[in-house]
């Protein structure tokens, strides 16, 4: 009989010793999972800000070829032109910063004289366009994405380390 009082308490313990070592084992699953699962969640909220730039950048260059001039484009047409998703226009604010026409006018001319023949010239009439996280957005409300039109790239959030172009490039003469 005493036997049989005796192995309770060493079942206890041994039960006991695997639900640690499952916790362990979880919470290093977590350690390693967590950080992935939100690196993963990040890169897919950035993507969509991208790729709704994208569009908007579509609908931009579509109106400049088609007008010659940018006087008269409307952002919100240009979005609803873009198909954005609902949850994409409740998530995000979008603003295009345009270039005047004579810094637009001696980019162009500058390109063109050092282009060898049958070479496809492309200078955006906006300097950048920008998606800002709203409140609604589950990023903290001000995180950006955005375009340079210069360079031909993405940066910000989920990118890189440069949440904002050099204003003083941009608006030289304050």
């Amino acid at each position: 009989m005493n036997n049989g009082a005796e192995s309770k308490p060493k079942n206890i313990k041994g039960k006991l010793i695997i639900i640690a070592v499952v916790l362990v084992l979880l919470a290093v699953l977590a350690a390693f999972a967590l950080p992935r699962y939100h690196k993963w969640l990040n890169n897919k909220r950035s993507l969509n800000a991208q790729n709704a730039i994208s569009e908007i950048r579509k609908s931009v260059d579509t109106y400049w070829k088609s007008n010659g001039k940018m006087s008269g484009f409307q952002l919100q047409t240009a979005i609803q032109d873009a198909k954005l998703s609902k949850k994409t226009i409740k998530n995000w604010q979008f603003v295009v910063v345009w270039k005047p026409g004579e810094i637009y006018t001696k980019e162009l001319v500058d390109k063109l004289s050092n282009v060898q023949t049958n070479e496809y010239v492309y200078v955006a009439p906006f300097q950048a366009i920008f998606a800002t996280a709203t409140q609604e957005n589950p990023l903290p409300a001000g995180t950006k994405v955005w375009f340079d039109g210069d360079a031909n790239q993405f940066h910000g959030f989920g990118i890189d380390d440069l949440p904002e172009p050099d204003w003083s490039k941009i608006f030289p003469d304050p």
